[in-house]
């Protein structure tokens, strides 16, 4: 997912090309990391410029992406419409060929007089940052404020001089000669040439480095054999940048994007699933989309994710305990032998004796033992008292050993809590678990539990390649309704084996269904599962009328009999391409 210097690029020619000129209407700010631009262009266009610091989705680029604006604007944001609104944006430019956006604007301040302001984006992952500085270059605000507990090297603060990211030891692809070409060819002629481009050259990503040694016809190779196809491919790739000749692509596994780029993609070879866009900016869109409605599910589930981890190390550390009170039981068997062998030897033993030395009459070779007393009683009631520990850590044992069941169980429910809320989808799917963890006493102080009951959401549908319905559970609660209130006797259950994962049921109206729909039942099973990303996962598979739910028990436990097993590795792109409810994902 590479927004390297080639995107920036790109982006930056967008900018230049449809929103020079344009004056700054507003400036929000929809998340801590996030700013947008609202500017009005010469020819009457409102366009919006999103420049994003987040660590997991750094990118600038003209959005059509409608976001929510918090209800009090925050302070940075308060700040950069003081001095942002009603500027003029000039232009944009790359410095350096670095993943850097720089954005001048001309404005005027308070008494008419003109200055120019910038607005640099970085975009670095989690280094990413936007930092507004005057026309001198001293920092007015940022993003993220670096100060020297955060790096020695370089402090981002209001009021000192802005200074660029530290340079890659690198060439700048767009000033390099083809002497400098030649003399990195030497110094790396043993290197892959898939690996060449981002090693020596700023600007490349893994991918555009293979996909210039594959338009060299060198993929996999080494440098030294393919000096001069090589310079050329390098050459054309930069000219093409030069010349502002993109074509942005992405690339799919199956339904899901994995890629972009902004020039064709030929590395995966002919059968490659790719969509192409006229604008790097609608690519950037559609590419992050997928990725940020993760992102902000996952940042609005914290509040649950805190419990569930919460519990789980609980849980673990009741289980530790248990774990270490049952072996300070291990020796009951050992104080019933001591009572019978005190019973046995009581007039031998001397009254107040600290010990007595008995034979073991139940070892194979009756050799002698030494056991403790209690010289201020008598032989006899240290037989008793012996005894007594012996019930005592018999019944310890038992009652510990359904302690220890107990907690396994609890450990595996929370394990499923977590399970569910990494395969969230939506808000809806959220407000489940947590009215779920509520219900469950797990979320006893949760403010958003207890406010609304969340509205009843379908379980997620799919259609078989024969015709067959198939539901899988979202989360718990969802999977006890499936399963045990809307599934026929006769319709067929799924489930991952010995792992957390979701119920799955496929509607057969007292058929049997063909071999291949079981399988792509099964799939699902280990798609939604815990086990999503393994291969040759076991999923378990019995008709309805087989499943049981004990009285008491957590959401979502079930026992089953007469089940069948299936081998399968989960397939995200069949999943994608059976699901038939994914408007309301």
């Amino acid at each position: 997912m590479p927004f390297d210097g080639f995107t920036v690029a790109a982006v930056v020619a967008e900018i230049n090309s449809a929103l020079s000129g344009s004056r700054v209407e507003r400036v929000n700010a929809p998340t801590a990391d996030e700013i947008v631009l609202s500017l009005r262009t010469e020819d009457r266009r409102t366009l919006k410029l999103c420049l994003s610091a987040s660590s997991n989705i750094p990118k600038v680029n003209i959005t059509s992406v409608v976001k929510d604006n918090p209800v009090q604007a925050s302070a940075l944001c308060m700040h950069l419409r003081k001095h942002l609104n009603s500027a003029r944006l000039v232009g944009a430019s790359q410095p350096g060929f670095e993943r850097v956006i720089k954005l001048e604007f001309s404005a005027s301040d308070e008494l008419g007089y003109p200055r120019t302001e910038f607005l640099f984006a970085e975009i670095m992952g989690k280094y990413s940052n936007v930092i507004l500085t005057d026309g001198d270059g001293k920092i007015i605000n940022c993003v993220k404020p670096v100060d020297i507990t955060t790096s020695s090297k370089r402090q981002v603060l209001p009021g000192m001089a802005y200074e660029a990211p530290p340079p890659q030891d690198k060439l700048d692809p767009t000033e390099a000669t083809a002497d400098d070409f030649a003399q990195l060819c030497d110094a790396y002629g043993e290197l892959d040439a898939d690996s060449f481009f981002v090693r020596c050259f700023r600007g490349f990503s893994p991918l555009m480095s293979r996909e210039t040694a594959t338009l060299a016809g060198a993929s996999g190779k080494p440098v030294k054999e393919h000096g001069l196809p090589l310079y050329r491919a390098f050459r054309e790739t930069v000219e093409r940048c030069r010349a502002a000749d993109f074509c942005p692509c992405i690339v799919y596994d199956g339904k899901k994007p994995v890629d972009f780029s902004v020039f064709e993609i030929k590395q995966y070879g002919a059968g490659t699933d790719t969509e192409s866009f006229d604008s790097i900016s609608e690519c950037i869109d559609v590419f992050y989309r997928e990725r940020e409605n993760s992102e902000r599910i996952k940042q609005r589930g914290g509040d649950v994710l805190r419990i569930v981890n919460a519990a789980e190390t609980h849980i673990k550390k009741k289980i530790a305990n248990i774990a270490d009170d049952l072996g300070r039981c291990d020796d009951a068997d050992k104080y019933r032998v001591w009572a019978d062998l005190l019973t046995a030897n009581l007039y031998r033993i001397e009254k107040g004796a600290a010990s007595a030395d008995v034979e073991d009459f139940y070892s194979d070779d009756g050799r002698v033992v030494t056991i403790p007393l209690d010289p201020r009683i008598s032989a006899s009631a240290n037989a008793q008292k012996y005894y007594k520990k012996y019930t005592k850590s018999k019944t310890a044992k038992t009652e510990l050993g359904k302690r220890a069941a107990a907690a396994e169980a609890e450990l595996q429910y929370i394990r499923t809590v977590a399970d569910a809320l990494g395969r969230s989808e939506t808000e809806e799917d959220l407000d489940q678990i947590r009215q779920e963890l509520y219900e469950t006493g797990y979320a006893s102080k949760m403010k958003d539990a207890r406010a609304k009951k969340p509205v009843k959401q379908k379980p997620m549908q799919f259609l078989t390649d024969g015709g067959y319905t198939v539901y899988v559970g979202r989360n718990n609660t969802q999977n006890d309704r499936l399963t045990m209130k809307d599934a026929g006797r006769y319709d067929w259950f799924f489930h991952v084996k010995n792992a957390p994962g979701s119920h799955v049921i496929m509607v057969v109206d007292g058929e049997e269904p063909p071999a291949q729909d079981f399988t792509q039942a099964a799939r699902l099973a280990a798609y939604y599962s815990s086990k999503r990303g393994g291969e040759n996962v076991e999923v378990d598979y019995t008709q309805v009328k087989n499943i049981k739910k004990p009285a008491g028990s957590v959401p979502g436990f079930v026992i089953y009999s007469q089940n069948y097993s299936a081998t399968v590795t989960p397939d995200p792109g069949e999943a994608e391409r059976l699901r038939v409810d994914k408007d309301k994902k």
